[in-house]
């Protein structure tokens, strides 16, 4: 919005919303008056951050909140909470003294894009992300249902109304909707919107959750970003595909590389980074010990760490691109092992700064891979020296923990506090066994 329709907002006697993410990804908001934006916008609110996973302590707990105007928008009636105007703004939160807050992620991805912009000429990463979902009633018994995986693009889905409806109110908030279809899960479903510098994408994504739960609720539903909500159905990803562009072009396409299928000297060497460091990029990407029910090798989420051109059983995969006229502008890698329930601003600073570190190694680009991974064996997949996703969340925690880059390029006081988050998952959930090995050994 332009500043004037600022001053419109403050003057309108409607309720603001200021929404904000904490470390684990978890959205929270405040509610204000609208003639509190100048001052949200300007100099930040001050707020209590020691309720907020990964945030404060209760010994230091004041932080402010400040908006960026960039995120304000009018909220659909439809799932608006009054009659009265309603709007949403994105925040980020600052010290005290006015300086990003060391574990806000939307202020380190933010931070880390001006350092690539500094390294790859004024580049910005942008990322477009495929979040997936399941439709849930209310009272639903999630992990136990049933059901199969014959949804995809169908028609007869008795779901379409509600993802038409999702599509509509997204697409009334500024959203712009590229396709909606059900998924392959019975009850799954997709909405893709059109990509953005990767703050943009995430501040979307958080959004985009939140009007999810709200249309589906005027239905008597809702909908659940679990990664693996049933273990009869496929699970739910969230791919994410990454460029990196200037105002200029898209930095990832050079037409000289075409045995490199056009990917320029610089790309190959940032998603090379990117792919070296997936191992630990997991911890953030995949963050609940849900996620790795979803990352089973064979299985439906690729789990090997490769890249290959139009290859879905890769962790990064090629798009392939109809037109060849427009080949420049829409060259990007697809990674695909990330889920919903990542916080998209901590997975986009991740993604940066592996990229960076692929730049400045000049880590060696493993070439594209054309082999079907799903019918590997685990012998074969070592034999020709494929990595691994890991396979629960206590082996991507100390993969992470160990991650001198990202300890470097997170900061140490962020890289501490997500590493105790994960920890504090693993410890909570360990002692909830897994239903299916209850069963197995409940009279042994």
């Amino acid at each position: 919005m332009t500043p004037q329709s600022l001053d419109d907002v403050a003057q309108s006697k409607g309720v603001l919303k200021a929404l904000v993410t904490d470390l684990s990804g978890g959205l929270k908001e405040i509610i204000f008056p609208t003639s509190i934006l100048p001052e949200l916008c300007s100099t930040g609110v001050a707020y209590d951050g020691s309720s907020f996973q990964g945030i404060n302590q209760i010994n230091a707990s004041d932080s402010i909140l400040l908006g960026d105007p960039e995120t304000l928008i009018s909220v659909h009636e439809s799932i608006a909470d009054t009659e009265d105007p309603e709007f949403w703004i994105i925040c980020s939160i600052l010290n005290t003294d006015g300086k990003p807050h060391p574990n806000c992620a939307r202020s380190k991805l933010l931070s880390l894009q001006k350092e690539l912009a500094s390294a790859w000429d004024g580049g910005a990463m942008m990322m477009g992300a495929e979040p997936e979902a399941f439709f849930v009633a209310k009272k639903e018994e999630v992990g136990f249902a049933n059901g199969g995986n014959t949804n995809y693009f169908n028609p007869k889905d008795p779901k379409s109304f509600l993802i038409a409806e999702i599509a509509r109110v997204l697409g009334a908030m500024e959203f712009e909707i590229e396709r909606a279809h059900a998924e392959v899960g019975d009850e799954q479903f997709e909405i893709n919107w059109r990509f953005d510098r990767a703050e943009r994408t995430a501040d979307r994504i958080q959004m985009y959750k939140l009007i999810s739960h709200k249309v589906a609720r005027n239905f008597d539903l809702d909908v659940t970003f679990l990664p693996k909500p049933y273990p009869t159905r496929n699970g739910s990803g969230m791919h994410c595909h990454l460029s990196v562009l200037n105002e200029k072009t898209n930095l990832f396409y050079s037409p000289d590389a075409e045995g490199h299928r056009y990917f320029s000297e610089k790309s190959r060497h940032f998603l090379a980074g990117i792919l070296a460091n997936s191992r630990a990029l997991a911890a953030i990407a995949n963050r609940t010990e849900a996620s790795y029910a979803r990352l089973v090798p064979g299985f439906e989420a690729p789990s090997v760490v490769a890249i290959g051109a139009c290859n879905r059983s890769a962790a990064c995969r090629i798009p392939a691109i109809a037109d060849p006229a427009l080949r420049e502008k829409a060259i990007r890698a697809e990674f695909r092992y990330p889920d919903p329930l990542a916080n998209p601003y901590l997975l986009g600073a991740g993604f940066v700064a592996s990229g960076l570190e692929g730049i400045e190694k000049k880590t060696p680009f493993p070439g594209f891979c054309d082999q079907n991974l799903y019918a590997l064996g685990l012998a074969e997949l070592e034999k020709q020296k494929f990595d691994l996703l890991p396979r629960t969340l206590w082996e991507s925690y100390k993969e992470f923990v160990a991650h001198k880059g990202l300890l470097l390029r997170l900061g140490k006081t962020m890289h501490t506090s997500y590493a105790t988050l994960l920890l504090e998952e693993i410890d909570t959930c360990q002692s909830f066994a897994n239903a299916e090995s209850m069963r197995r050994h409940y009279f042994d």
